[in-house]
């Protein structure tokens, strides 16, 4: 008889054979993706493709099912990008060195550094506490409370870092609920509402999502400089898309998981509790509230003529030298794989651009197949939908964005507007967690069924497909977009 309290053995019953695949799924997988990469490496490239292309063709098939599997970490397959374009002999080392020391992700280290300065000093948790207290006074003003103090703290933080600061506390309040996992509609609803605030939110600036630098970097090395997206264009060009979502959004979480009766007295008393034990606003609060503000006006205001990358990296500079913020804080908050691997995927698309790979892939996908540059966007739009869904989004933009780039002259459209075209369905990673890490948390609660996930991000990717075609069709052409 087991002692109680002791831990619970559970026999696998299966034949032996599919428990040995079982456990050797991932090496069987990654097995199986490096010979069929080393197999087309030693096969005779097509006539219409240079060495050098065909050889980058066949890395960025590896990396998309990498990508697209998760079998090792995305920064690591960007890892194997930087290391394996030299080695196969299509650029020398100091080129595809170089691409990793691009703007893109300095502006992106810049702005971690920000939301990381904004957690550690504890101003993101008492803007938290106070506006949560300020809403918690029934179950929908609760839902609604934390669903648009995540969106708008993702339009000018991480997304990542916006979902990781406010997780602890969500969870926080359905233990004080005493809300049941996988039961209780009000539970479901406040997860829903922290990982969709945070998606939506981070579709309005450059700033609520790296993918967004990533793209804007690719596009400007594929077309040497010519074209690119300036940091209030983005914003403009988003703002309705973002307004729709976050209508829809509020609705499904009220209408389609509407919340049960409970008392939320005890979540408003606690979080008044844990904002009077903050006290009065300290000097370093004060101080990074500062930094931050005027970081944003000068993003919004000199970032196209200073450049957001330079800026950003100045605001740092500030937290710094007036000891706002120290190294080990940083530490703990900057993600430095998501760094990691925007370099590398910046490698990748620059390489495809330059030896003709992306060109080349494009024409083959759709040369015969899409006639009308308007029918091109579309199905742009609609592939980065359908990529987002089944892999990370960032991975998408690396993915799709060098071939469509490509092929913009021959469709006589701006690569501009192919670029939005591929990063504003980027952006609708609602119906599975693994496309960004906002939805990853959320599900992870285990408050949070995976079929009541597809289904309602089902409807809100839906919504944002019309909310898209409305950009491009109507919204966009008055601004001669």
């Amino acid at each position: 008889m087991p002692f109680e309290g002791s831990a619970k053995i559970i026999i696998d019953q299966r034949p032996l054979w599919i428990v040995i695949l079982d456990r050797s799924r991932r090496a069987l997988f990654l097995l199986l993706f490096f010979s069929l990469f080393a197999f087309f490496l030693s096969l005779d490239g097509p006539d219409d493709l240079s060495l050098e292309g065909y050889r980058t063709l066949c890395l960025f098939g590896l990396c998309v099912c990498l990508w697209a599997t998760n079998l090792i970490p995305l920064s690591i397959t960007s890892f194997l990008v930087i290391g394996a374009v030299p080695m196969l002999g299509i650029m020398d080392s100091a080129q595809a060195y170089s691409f990793f020391g691009n703007k893109a992700v300095f502006f992106i280290l810049g702005a971690f550094i920000l939301s990381a300065a904004m957690i550690a000093s504890g101003l993101s948790s008492r803007l938290s506490m106070w506006f949560l207290g300020k809403w918690g006074d029934s179950p929908v003003r609760l839902i609604s409370g934390i669903y648009f103090f995540s969106a708008v703290s993702s339009c000018f933080m991480s997304e990542h870092a916006v979902a990781a600061m406010l997780f602890p506390l969500v969870m926080e309040l359905v233990v004080i609920l005493k809300l049941e996992r996988g039961k209780s509609q009000l539970g479901k609803s406040l997860f829903f509402a922290l990982g969709w605030g945070c998606i939506i939110g981070g579709s309005m600036t450059v700033m609520g999502g790296a993918r967004v630098p990533l793209a804007i970097e690719i596009l400007e090395k594929i077309t040497q400089g010519a074209h690119t997206v300036g940091f209030v264009q983005y914003t403009t060009l988003s703002f309705p898309l973002v307004l729709i979502l976050l209508a829809t959004g509020w609705f499904t979480l009220i209408f389609m998981f509407t919340p049960e009766k409970v008392d939320t007295e005890p979540v408003c008393k606690m979080l008044r509790e844990k904002y009077e034990e903050l006290g009065g606003l300290k000097f370093r609060e004060k101080g990074v509230a500062l930094v931050m503000v005027t970081t944003i006006c000068a993003w919004f205001v000199y970032g196209d003529d200073v450049g957001i990358a330079n800026i950003a990296i100045i605001a740092t500079v500030v937290l710094f030298t007036l000891n706002l913020i120290n190294w080990k804080m940083v530490e703990e908050h900057v993600n430095w794989a998501i760094i990691l691997m925007y370099g590398g995927a910046i490698c990748l698309g620059e390489v495809m651009a330059s030896t003709g790979a992306a060109h080349w892939l494009a024409q083959k996908c759709f040369d015969g197949v899409v006639e009308s540059s308007g029918m091109f966007l579309i199905v742009l739009a609609l592939l980065s939908t359908i990529f987002t869904t089944f892999m990370s989004n960032s991975a998408v933009i690396a993915v799709l964005l060098p071939p469509a780039v490509t092929l913009c002259d021959s469709y006589g459209i701006s690569p501009a507007l192919a670029t939005m075209a591929i990063v504003i369905p980027s952006n609708f990673a609602f119906i599975l967690p693994i496309a960004t890490p906002a939805s990853a948390l959320a599900y992870s609660s285990r408050f949070i069924p995976l079929g009541d996930m597809m289904k309602s991000g089902l409807l809100l990717s839906f919504m944002g497909m019309l909310a898209f075609y409305f950009l491009l069709l109507i919204y966009w052409p008055l601004f001669g977009f």
